[in-house]
């Protein structure tokens, strides 16, 4: 199952998070943005056992909720490509400088590895799929059970990731999204914002895929 939490609109810079649970009571969390409040309350609330946040990217939008996710519940992994870890603890890489924010961050991760499977049990198992080009250690997550891909800032509705940032890289665009074109085009595509797609509508409406 996924819980889907919507970018907030009164607060610039605002992502999506998404949370994928079962009947076991764990769940595994996608980004942790600004709708913190919200996802705490339902983890809470559904009596849920977080057990791993997955990173897609390490600018602000995405991390600037972990000090209270830690807060509420304790400890629970944290995945990163080891190529994006830097930017958790350097406002400037982390984008976070430019929005009147100061976004440091100085946990302990686990660092991912392309094709790397990640299990937490049940249907919370994912593939790391390397997509840098929005950043350099920019990743999409692939469950297959739950017909998902999370895509963070890779790919979205019609569209892509900025690749003219300080962390980006545009030569490596055309390469990343290689990668997406030849998985099952019947994947729900959850993007790090705007709208929920299909990897078939991508395809077919998305320029940059063409």
């Amino acid at each position: 199952m996924i819980k889907i939490f919507n970018f907030n609109e009164s607060i610039e810079f605002s992502a999506n998070s998404y949370l994928v649970y079962n009947k076991s009571n764990e769940c595994v969390l996608i980004d942790c943005g600004s709708t913190l409040n919200t996802i705490i309350r339902f983890i809470s609330s559904n009596s849920l056992k977080l057990k791993a946040l997955l990173l897609t990217h390490g600018h602000f939008d995405h991390i600037r909720g972990i000090p209270n996710l830690i807060k509420h519940f304790g400890y629970f992994d944290i995945y990163i490509s080891n190529y994006d870890e830097e930017l958790l603890k350097e406002p400037e890489l982390n984008c976070s400088k430019f929005n009147g924010e100061n976004v440091k961050l100085d946990i302990k991760v686990k660092t991912l590895n392309n094709l790397e499977e990640l299990n937490f049990g049940d249907n919370l198992k994912f593939e790391v799929i390397e997509t840098p080009f929005h950043t350099d250690g920019s990743v999409c997550y692939l469950n297959k059970m739950e017909n998902a891909l999370f895509s963070g800032d890779t790919l979205f509705k019609n569209s892509i990731g900025r690749y003219d940032l300080v962390t980006s890289n545009q030569s490596l665009v055309y390469d990343s999204l290689e990668k997406l074109k030849y998985l099952d085009e019947n994947l729900v595509v959850y993007p790090g914002h705007g709208e929920i797609t299909t990897l078939k509508d991508e395809l077919k409406n998305n320029v940059f895929l063409k």
